[in-house]
């Protein structure tokens, strides 16, 4: 595969998350722009947070908290959020197996 040699944001991604198929939500070119677009966001709430706009700070930590999750994601191959997509907008449906 062409994209196992590929990094996203400094980081290889796990076998695992290459071989999930394309019509899965989770498939590695949609978590790659959740990530550019969380990262953008983080970076326009932390300046407004600067300027001590009302709410940013919270907007700023939660769009960061999302990327740490994407990156453990990309490193692991485990989904640990209780959300996905590109604004946090789907919930997940935990189910057990053992």
């Amino acid at each position: 595969m062409a994209t196992s040699l590929k990094f996203i944001d400094g980081i290889k991604p796990h076998p695992s998350v290459l071989a999930v198929p394309k019509d899965n939500p989770l498939h590695i070119s949609n978590v790659k722009d959740w990530l550019e677009y969380n990262n953008s966001m983080r970076k326009h709430y932390s300046k407004l947070a600067r300027k001590k706009e009302k709410g940013a700070l919270s907007e700023s930590l939660i769009h960061e908290g999302y990327v740490k999750e994407i990156k453990h994601y990309l490193r692991h191959g485990d989904w640990i959020s209780d959300f996905f997509g590109k604004n946090q907008e789907h919930k997940i449906t935990w189910r057990i197996i053992a």
